[in-house]
């Protein structure tokens, strides 16, 4: 799937790294006759890093499971039941998968910040009326939560601390693990979904949000951009004003968020686990 593990081991626990060492991959790969990787990324770095022949690697994409698409909002009672269960907002960021530092959660969690500041000094008189109980209508930026969904990974400390540390820290849910069922009903809840990881072998959530029509947000990193094309908009990981204000054009730009949505929505439909078993199927079938 990937090498993250030779290309960035600070992002993993000793007993993680121990355990790659005791696998020996580059062995692996040596004595293979056929090596699958899922995606472009990954060649390269098996071409870079262990010298291996290209004629040897085969790319074949990964697929996505069907039950994540676009749901009708006819589901009330599902939608429903889904916030509760999860203690779920209205209106909110989503960020899906292992808290784990490589996922760069830090950076989601100060893009967030620097989304709710800005609001802040740009609308003093909205906040001092919020306080003293005298505004009804929210604005969208006021009551935007951030939502952190997914199970714990390792050396994840930091990250908890980062949300302790926040004067947002109020803004900010931790929902746990999510039941597979349950997780489109996650993704077409969501207002926009992030993910601006370091560094992925395929990346799995970012395609599952775009089916769902969520506007997504991703790293410009290894697999991502080939796995987005053009349904995501593709941030620095390491600029984090990149990152807000991508957060903030989407949710003020309405045109945006649409062509986001429907290009989303495109490049998912070329994921296919049929497409995906036939190719593996000709390989071994060729050996």
């Amino acid at each position: 799937h990937d090498l993250s593990f030779e290309q960035h081991p600070q992002f993993f626990s000793l007993a993680r790294r121990i355990w790659h060492f005791l696998v020996f991959p580059r062995q692996q790969v040596k004595i293979a006759d056929k090596i699958i990787v899922d995606s472009y990324s990954t060649k390269e770095d098996l071409i870079k890093i262990y010298k291996v022949k290209p004629e040897k690697i085969k790319v074949i994409y990964l697929g996505l499971k069907k039950h994540f698409k676009l749901i009708e909002r006819t589901e009330k009672d599902k939608f429903s039941r889904i916030k509760t269960k999860y203690n779920l907002p209205e209106n909110f960021i989503l960020y899906f998968g292992t808290i784990e530092p490589r996922k760069n959660l830090i950076s989601v969690i100060k893009a967030f910040q620097a989304l709710k500041n800005e609001f802040a000094d740009s609308h003093p008189e909205i906040i001092q009326k919020r306080m003293e109980g005298s505004v009804e209508n929210k604005n969208q930026f006021e009551d935007l939560k951030l939502v952190i969904a997914g199970s714990k990974g390792w050396l994840y400390k930091n990250i908890f601390k980062a949300v302790k540390n926040s004067k947002y820290r109020e803004d900010i849910i931790f929902t746990g693990p999510f039941a597979d069922e349950d997780k489109p009903y996650l993704y077409n809840l969501a207002t926009a979904f992030v993910y601006p990881s370091f560094f992925e072998g395929f990346g799995f959530p970012p395609l599952e949000a775009m089916a769902c029509g969520v506007p997504t947000i991703v790293s410009n990193a290894s697999s991502l951009p080939e796995v987005v094309g053009k349904g995501a908009i593709m941030i620095d990981p390491y600029n984090i004003d990149e990152l807000s204000f991508s957060l903030k054009s989407i949710l003020e730009d309405k045109k945006l968020r649409e062509n986001l949505v429907k290009e989303g929505l495109k490049q998912a439909k070329k994921f296919d686990w049929d497409k995906t078993a036939k190719q593996v199927l000709d390989i071994l079938v060729s050996q």
